[in-house]
């Protein structure tokens, strides 16, 4: 009996190492009156975001992305994925539940949609497997 607990908990430690998603590219999206304001997409590598970048960023028909004036503002969100970038994906999703504004967006643009995003790509489980 001792070897069998023994061996799952070796095997459970095991598994607790290798991270809890599974390697690869994940997109994830935050909708808001019909609109998809925030998609966003981001590989991982052992629970670590290595790379995130913007798919989409809207508010009220306005492309944040494409649009010259709000391009000009979009540069807190583009600060916000800069700051994950490296970063296990257990520590950030906490740190993005802060409502405060992101810096020269405007009342609309807001680190939660961005949470958001993150873990409903999560939730949906990788686009792409990381390449072996």
């Amino acid at each position: 009996m001792k070897k069998i607990l023994m061996g799952l908990f070796l095997i459970g430690s095991i598994s607790a190492l290798a991270g809890q998603y599974t390697d690869g590219t994940y997109r994830g999206l935050y909708i808001s009156r019909q609109e998809t304001e925030v998609e966003v997409q981001f590989d991982l590598k052992d629970d670590v975001i290595t790379k995130a970048t913007f798919r989409a960023l809207s508010y009220k028909g306005h492309d944040w992305l494409k649009e010259d004036e709000f391009i000009a503002k979009n540069a807190g969100y583009l600060k916000t994925l800069e700051e994950i970038t490296g970063k296990k994906i257990q520590d950030v999703l906490p740190t993005l539940y802060n409502e405060e504004e992101i810096e020269t967006a405007g009342a609309t643009v807001r680190k939660g949609k961005i949470r958001a995003a993150l873990q409903y790509g999560l939730n949906l489980g990788p686009f792409r497997l990381a390449k072996k």
